[in-house]
């Protein structure tokens, strides 16, 4: 079919104008993900091509072959071995994401697997990048990571400085923690991205509703009647074991694809459980009590409305968000007041800078630091010497917290010795340790940030060049599911999928402001995955439309 389009000197969308289906739908007929046959007379019409070669090409590909070395069957055996390479592209990046959100139900909840399991995002990331770079480059990977390449490799040249400059005050095991947890996830995206198959987007959308229901059912199943009996909402975290913030970043992400579906995609059994999936889920993330995410919730709902508002049924999907939000935080918060949303509310709409203001005081640590040492604003302290995620998993590797999966590892590859700096002794553990509370959390007055552990550790030109990085990613998620809104097809799940991508970013780089989360791969790697299939769609539609 592709060859009797390309004779007849057709684009695809100029022949997907001519049968009147979708561009997604054409690249499935070229692929032979759908069915040819009912298409046949149109597609002949249009091409020239006899309506019986074509039905009988799709049910028997080498039907036409007398020889067995034609080159008909040298095209079709190298077809026959594309498809097969991108189906294992394909399955190979569905499994890494449901590994990665899955994983810590089995080690944490239902303690079916060893707890080591959960360290399963760097074997993840070795064989993505290893089948990566097995794969040809396509056309439309050829240059794509060349600006993050720039960066990642202006970040490491930054890192290497700033060790050499406090080469007494580093230690190798934070250096390596530090850099993985930053520069893994793009190394993700770069895989991604060359892996997945241009045309699959379908199966990554129901993916993500399916361990979207799997979260509820956890919730419903498990987490809820453990909240009944004990009042303590830290016990509902789906299938992200301790940590609640991961599950409301996931549920955060599933209601943008949701929102997306429910208006491009109303023939979807997705489409019409998702207002009260959307009910379930809010009503979850309430539930979790995480009021330092309150606002962020809040920002997600403007945003996917934002977004869906240009279409009369995106409104419609905008309306049942908003409506969706207002119910559950009134059935929640009056419900179940020992969670103190409604104060929340309250002290919000009297001062609305109170959070951020109860942020930035916490950022008074970083100014002492300046202060004292000048040239840790060009140099940093050390990567791993400072607040990240890599200083607190050495610094803290004596903790007996049921969280504290990776201490006895780090604990044997540091000999049994703690792991200190000067610089965090001084200025990160006396804040850490008088933290107050604030509105039930000590989330806002912490000194853990992954923009503020940039910050100290790499100096001001490595903060900008990573927080530079996740800032543009946000901004080209929004800018691409705001290309395929423009005149979307009816069915096409790219629209949703990049909803979702967009929505990733934006709370990314929100959460990032209360903890270290760009180096939380859980949630990192899933918003990179997102955002290499919806780029590499866009790029493949793109490339094959008309200048």
């Amino acid at each position: 079919m592709t060859e009797a389009r390309r004779e007849a000197g057709l684009t695809q969308k100029a022949l997907a104008e001519r049968l009147g289906v979708s561009l997604w739908t054409l690249d499935a007929l070229e692929a032979g993900r759908e069915d040819i046959a009912r298409h046949a007379p149109a597609i002949a019409t249009a091409t020239g091509m006899r309506a019986e070669t074509l039905a009988s090409a799709a049910i028997e590909p080498d039907a036409v072959v007398s020889r067995p070395h034609t080159p008909a069957l040298a095209r079709a055996r190298v077809a026959s071995a594309r498809a097969i390479r991108a189906a294992s592209g394909r399955h190979l990046v569905l499994s890494a994401l449901a590994l990665l959100v899955l994983v810590r139900f089995f080690t944490e909840v239902v303690h079916v697997a060893p707890r080591a399991l959960n360290f399963i995002d760097i074997p993840l990331f070795v064989v993505l990048g290893l089948a990566a770079l097995s794969r040809p480059l396509d056309k439309y990977s050829r240059g794509q990571n060349l600006p993050m390449a720039t960066v990642v490799v202006g970040f490491v040249a930054l890192s290497a400085v700033s060790i050499a400059v406090n080469i007494s005050r580093v230690a190798p095991g934070p250096v390596f923690v530090f850099l993985y947890g930053f520069l893994a996830p793009l190394g993700v995206y770069a895989a991604v991205y060359r892996l997945w198959p241009a045309g699959h987007v379908a199966s990554l959308s129901r993916a993500l509703v399916t361990l979207g229901a799997v979260q509820l059912a956890v919730v419903g199943l498990i987490d809820l009647p453990r909240f009944s009996s004990s009042s303590n909402p830290d016990l509902i975290s789906g299938t992200f074991g301790t940590n609640g913030y991961q599950l409301v970043f996931f549920l955060l992400v599933v209601t943008g694809l949701l929102a997306g579906i429910f208006t491009l995609e109303p023939g979807r059994l997705a489409a019409r459980l998702a207002p009260a999936t959307l009910l379930l889920i809010l009503g979850t993330i309430f539930l979790a009590q995480y009021r330092a995410l309150l606002a962020t919730t809040a920002i997600t709902v403007v945003v996917i409305a934002a977004l869906l508002g240009g279409r009369a049924r995106g409104l419609v999907s905008a309306a049942v968000i908003v409506i969706s939000f207002g119910i559950t935080f009134s059935f929640v918060a009056s419900r179940f007041p020992l969670l103190q949303l409604a104060p929340t509310v309250s002290i919000l709409q009297g001062n609305p800078s109170y959070y951020l203001s109860k942020r930035l005081h916490a950022a008074g640590s970083l100014v002492s630091l300046y202060s004292d040492k000048p040239e840790a604003i060009v140099f940093g302290t050390g990567p791993g010497t400072f607040s990240s995620r890599a200083w607190a998993t050495f610094a803290f590797a004596q903790s007996t917290s049921s969280s504290n999966v990776q201490g006895s590892y780090v604990k044997f590859l540091g000999g049994g010795k703690k792991y200190s700096t000067d610089v965090s002794d001084k200025y990160v553990l006396k804040q850490y340790h008088g933290a107050a509370v604030v509105q039930g959390s000590k989330a806002l007055s912490s000194p853990f940030s992954s923009y503020l552990s940039l910050m100290a550790e790499v100096g001001m030109l490595g903060f900008f060049l990573l927080a530079g990085l996740y800032v543009a990613a946000t901004a080209r998620a929004i800018q691409l599911a705001r290309w395929a809104l423009r005149a979307p097809a009816r069915g096409d799940p790219l629209p949703a999928l990049l909803i979702a991508a967009a929505v990733a970013f934006t709370v990314l780089v929100q959460m990032a402001l209360l903890d270290n989360w760009l180096e939380v791969t859980r949630v990192t790697f899933v918003a990179w995955i997102l955002l290499a299939v919806g780029a590499k769609e866009v790029s493949a539609r793109s490339t094959q439309q008309p200048a």
